[in-house]
């Protein structure tokens, strides 16, 4: 069954992958589609920025600033190196021209973008003569602060012919937008997607989760079920295989059997009866809510001692220390209920283990405490909150180590709840364990 759970959690796990796996791939194609779409917009919205008269001036503005220095280059008047200065002189004049015109030709659905011209390459031709007079790349104009992420929007080349000279400028450029809010903006556009992708993941894990957490405690109770037929039995087969060979000797003709041996045999069949009322009484009582006796009674030190002395009778390697700070005190209990409370308690001790136990008692003005300290092989810290649950038994692995039917600490905190008390363990492996019971007066 747990090798079953275990591949079962596997499933679960790669399954939960799976799906994630393919929701992330149907959202990142998602995300490529809208991030296309944005993209072919912003194209549309430069093809139409540079579908009037007034953008060509503006492009025929720098290009008439090159021709103009390319005649001077060629009279001598001035160098190569010095045209990126002049480009730059004109630069911000252009840029706020630019910027001018695309705030004026914005529409209500267009993007906030950058738009920039980066100049290439101008190759003079003169009397068939060529000359390269600027080969790089060097920004001519752009209508905004440059974005981060440029994308190629489109490569222009062209001819630019002086009429009153044989000149022409061959020019090679390059125009980009910016849009740094792409991804925001497509995030945004898909927020209901992926919004609606997380939820569905979670309710899918949460079910996965419930589903095996019911299985697990449903395997937890089919085992702890196992546990109390294997161990029930267990324990009525001692006084029932003991009552039938009391039995069988009764049986015996009278003058086989001594006036002391049939005392004896009767004697041992009224233990083993009164051993298997106890058993089933405590079945019966786990199954139903002890009702609290409250009429006050009187207990004595005497009274608790006998109770001890009475258990260690058949334990009697254990050694069992008593302390009481009073000689008698009074209490709203009933007196099987005391006596219940108290020898759970020792048999629980030594069934895991002790050869020592300390009991103390103490009557404060609001509470009745009694504690019971062994030194026997402790409960986990994992186990310990599962200890009172009915039918629960720390070792599982060989019901004969320790009988019981798994019922006694159930029962003590059923009793104690009964009479509005608190029960507390505190115990470390190896190290034995504390109880303590605080009952108010």
């Amino acid at each position: 069954m747990k090798r079953k759970i275990m591949l079962l959690i596997g499933a679960c796990i790669f399954t939960v992958m799976a799906l994630a796996t393919i929701q992330g791939y149907f959202i990142y194609n998602t995300y490529q589609l809208n991030e296309r779409e944005i993209n072919s917009a912003i194209k549309k919205q430069i093809a139409r920025l540079e579908d009037t008269d007034e953008w060509e001036k503006l492009n025929d503005n720098w290009a008439g600033h090159s021709k103009k220095y390319a005649k001077q280059y060629l009279k001598g008047d001035v160098t190569k190196q010095n045209f990126i200065k002049y480009l730059s002189a004109n630069k911000d004049s252009l840029s706020r021209a630019m910027n001018t015109y695309m705030k004026k030709m914005a529409e209500p659905e267009d993007y906030n973008i950058n738009y920039s011209i980066y100049l290439n390459s101008i190759i003079l031709i003169n009397n068939k003569k060529t000359d390269t007079l600027f080969k790089g790349k060097i920004l001519v104009l752009a209508n905004d602060t440059l974005k981060k992420n440029l994308i190629l929007s489109s490569i222009g080349r062209w001819e630019v012919k002086d009429n009153d000279t044989e000149l022409s400028m061959v020019i090679k450029s390059q125009r980009y937008y910016g849009f740094d809010e792409l991804q925001q903006t497509i995030i945004s556009k898909m927020a209901g997607l992926l919004l609606f992708s997380i939820v569905l993941m979670a309710f899918v894990v949460f079910l996965y989760y419930m589903s095996l957490k019911n299985l697990i405690s449903q395997k937890r109770i089919a085992d702890i079920k196992t546990d109390f037929v294997n161990n029930i039995t267990h324990e009525f087969q001692t006084p029932l295989a003991t009552m039938d060979i009391a039995i069988k000797t009764l049986q015996r003709k009278d003058e086989q059997m001594s006036p002391e041996h049939y005392k004896n045999t009767l004697a041992m069949i009224a233990r083993q009866n009164e051993r298997l009322q106890k058993l089933f009484r405590q079945v019966t009582e786990a199954s139903v809510k002890p009702i609290a006796n409250k009429n006050t009674i009187q207990v004595t030190n005497e009274e608790i001692k006998d109770m001890i002395d009475d258990f260690k009778l058949s334990k009697p390697d254990v050694a069992i220390a008593f302390s009481c700070q009073k000689e008698a005190f009074s209490i709203s209990m009933d007196r099987f209920h005391l006596n219940t409370i108290l020898i759970n308690l020792l048999d629980n001790a030594v069934k895991y283990g002790a050869d020592k136990i300390e009991t103390d008692l103490k009557i404060t003005d609001k509470n009745f405490i009694l504690s019971v300290k062994d030194n026997g092989k402790g409960i986990p810290v994992q186990e310990q909150t599962s200890i009172f649950d009915k039918f629960y038994r720390v070792e599982k692995g060989n019901i004969h180590n320790s009988k019981g039917l798994g019922l006694g600490l159930f029962y003590i905190k059923q009793l104690v709840e009964t009479y509005n008390g608190n029960i507390v363990v505190e115990s470390e492996e190896e190290k034995g364990s504390i109880f303590i019971i605080t009952i108010p007066i």
